[in-house]
């Protein structure tokens, strides 16, 4: 079991209001990475799709014997070519933030959400062990101070 120790500042409601705080905006933010990371996936994947078929498109000359040799037309053969290379690479990338980053995320994530519920955890039964001991010191106190009015 993970054993949390706080400096004497973060150990009173105001110290525990501003570790939740700062918990839940922790969460919100990688939400908000994740969200944004999915878009950019998606848009990366879409323009990869729209170079292909340019490339696909470009490449559609005419193959005839006119433009053999011809030095404008074998520039635009390998533009066109470096485009579709691009577009494959950008795929790859996206392909990649997909499987790598966007898992990594989401584990970040969770173990966020699992440490933020343990610390709630571990300080509902502190308070709850607090609240007990003072009452049953209260309980004690009340009676000692009884017998003590008692013997005067």
């Amino acid at each position: 079991m993970v054993k949390m120790l706080f400096s004497e500042n973060l150990q009173g409601k105001i110290g525990h209001d501003a570790i939740l705080s700062r918990q839940e905006a922790e969460l919100r933010l990688l939400e908000l990475m994740r969200r944004c990371l999915i878009s950019k996936v998606k848009c990366d994947k879409e323009y990869a799709v729209a170079l292909s078929a340019v490339a696909t498109q470009g490449l559609k000359i005419d193959k005839s014997d006119e433009l053999c040799g011809s030095a404008i037309s074998n520039s635009w053969k390998v533009m066109m070519e470096e485009l579709d290379n691009s577009g494959k690479l950008i795929k790859q990338n996206a392909e990649s933030v997909e499987a790598k980053v966007l898992d990594a995320l989401n584990t970040l994530y969770a173990e966020k959400k699992r440490i933020r519920k343990l610390y709630q955890e571990d300080y509902t039964k502190i308070q709850q062990q607090l609240t007990n001991e003072r009452q049953a010191l209260g309980k004690r106190g009340g009676h000692a101070l009884v017998n003590h009015r008692r013997q005067l």
